[in-house]
């Protein structure tokens, strides 16, 4: 069935994701403060415990199917996973350098991030646009739909891009803010595609993960970058995304075995 040991175990990291970020904006503890070494140490527990019981469903891949299409996927996935969670420790700031491009954005090294985040990314909608693709839906769909996406995600970025931005920072955000709206676009793809799979539990599940990535990056754009004036609503930002970011991961794990159960017509019984 779908509920098994590795949902629990990505519903354990998201409680836990949770409970810190719900602590920090009730004061409780600050990533600011003398808590800050502690905050973080969570965090990579977090993401290790992430990146673990990621493998361990690549492996579930493995088992369940010899497909060489499914076994792509499971390494695409967690290739995907392991670029991310490199964005992540560049985005714990550990050398604590502010205003690296220029006067402007505060938190412009979260732009260096985007060297791990984007190709991991662009592996996550690679992965859900050939499942799409190889279940039915039409080429013709999915450039309308990406093509739509890339317009909103343009949009956006202007919206909340300030002028006298750096070059540098200015193209990585807007470049990104593009490639995360088309990761969101695609778990609609993914659901049309497969709306009448018998693991529509787990397809809800996954696809909820892709359109969570994208709003969990648009809080960092509009808040954490581009907010108050380039200066950030920091650490309220960071909270709020480390929760949204971590619930979307969770799911975006479990993206191969869509494929495996898709295929077989029922939940493979995890072993």
């Amino acid at each position: 069935m779908f509920i098994d040991r590795y949902f629990v175990i990505s519903l354990l990291l998201f409680l836990v994701a949770t409970i810190e970020s719900i602590g920090g904006l009730w004061g409780l503890w600050s990533v600011t403060g003398e808590e800050r070494l502690v905050i973080l140490s969570v965090e990579g527990a977090v993401l290790v415990g992430l990146l673990a019981n990621g493998y361990a469903i690549k492996n579930w891949v493995y088992r369940h199917s010899t497909e060489t299409s499914h076994r792509f996927l499971a390494w695409a996935t967690l290739a995907s996973l392991a670029l991310c969670i490199c964005g992540d420790v560049v985005n714990f700031n550990l050398p604590l350098t502010y205003y690296r491009y220029g006067g402007l954005i505060k938190h412009d090294y979260l732009a260096d991030s985007v060297f791990f985040f984007g190709p991991g990314y662009a592996l996550f909608l690679v992965a859900a646009c050939s499942i799409a693709l190889s279940n039915g839906l039409k080429l013709k769909t999915l450039l309308i739909v990406l093509t739509i996406a890339s317009l909103v995600g343009g949009a956006s970025f202007i919206s909340m891009h300030l002028p006298n931005t750096g070059l540098h920072v200015s193209m990585i955000t807007g470049s990104y803010a593009i490639l995360i709206t088309l990761v969101g676009a695609s778990g609609l793809m993914l659901f049309i595609a497969l709306r009448k799979s018998t693991a529509r539990l787990a397809l809800w599940f996954v696809a909820s993960g892709l359109v969570l990535a994208t709003i969990a990056d648009g809080v960092i754009g509009q808040f954490w970058i581009y907010g108050y004036n380039g200066e950030g609503y920091y650490p309220i930002a960071k909270y709020i995304n480390w929760s949204l970011y971590i619930a979307s991961q969770c799911m975006l794990i479990h993206l191969a075995r869509i494929a495996v159960w898709h295929k077989n017509g029922v939940y493979t019984q995890a072993t």
